[in-house]
């Protein structure tokens, strides 16, 4: 079942759906494989048609749903190959943004980025997996906003989805203390200016995904492509 969130303001009637059917796709609120029902969704979101076909479209474009004519609409299973290409475009961004940080972040920005962490660490001891995910997801936001990169970061969250179910499933079969203890050196290396030391843990971290796609893979093998 979808989760229904509310709608902000001045957010359009596809812009809503459009984010709703995302959330529940990357939380796996919709699995891989399920088939969409058109009207369903517009009742429990209060829309009507023309906005969910609109969406519809934008989600094929992403490649997070297929729509098979005459037959429905279905979310995509996770292709490994395109969560690989969407980790190495982060692990190049992201070795960049690290290097980056270390010439431009003021004491203020690493305050918010440990207060970040702290908050991290407070949800994975409670194991709230949505928090967890969010805070995740900020601490790299406010290192793309920090450093002057905000277009760079549009470009990043346009196909993260599919890394980031990859993401949520991890969280359900892996320790999350290693990649807490990433978000920690890196910090860390960039309060001491250390530019080579912190390029090495972004990538480091980037490649968390390639040490537990196996895993990954074993827990929930029918969410992947066959």
């Amino acid at each position: 079942m979808i989760s229904i969130l509310e709608k902000q303001k001045q957010e359009s009637a596809k812009d809503y759906v459009l984010r709703v059917l995302i959330h529940s796709i990357v939380n796996t609120e919709l699995k891989p494989g399920e088939r969409l029902v058109d009207q369903e969704i517009c009742n429990l979101l209060g829309v009507s048609r023309t906005p969910f076909r609109e969406a519809e479209l934008g989600l094929a474009q992403k490649k997070l749903i297929e729509i098979k004519p005459k037959i429905g609409t279905y979310v995509s299973y996770i292709d490994p190959g395109l969560v690989e290409e969407v980790r190495h475009l982060r692990s190049v961004l992201e070795a960049e943004i690290a290097m980056m940080a270390c010439d431009l972040l003021t004491p203020e920005d690493i305050d918010r980025l440990w207060e970040n962490i702290a908050l991290w660490q407070l949800y994975i001891r409670r194991g709230d997996e949505e928090k967890m995910f969010y805070y995740d997801k900020e601490f790299h936001k406010m290192l793309y906003h920090m450093c002057g990169r905000s277009y760079w970061c549009e470009l990043v969250e346009g196909v993260a989805p599919h890394f980031d179910r990859t993401t949520i499933l991890s969280f359900r079969c892996q320790t999350k203390e290693k990649i807490y203890k990433d978000h920690e050196e890196l910090l860390e290396a960039i309060e001491q200016k250390d530019k080579e030391k912190a390029r090495e843990i972004a990538r480091r971290h980037m490649e968390r995904y390639i040490e537990n796609i196996g895993t990954i893979q074993q827990e929930f093998p029918d969410y992947f492509i066959q």
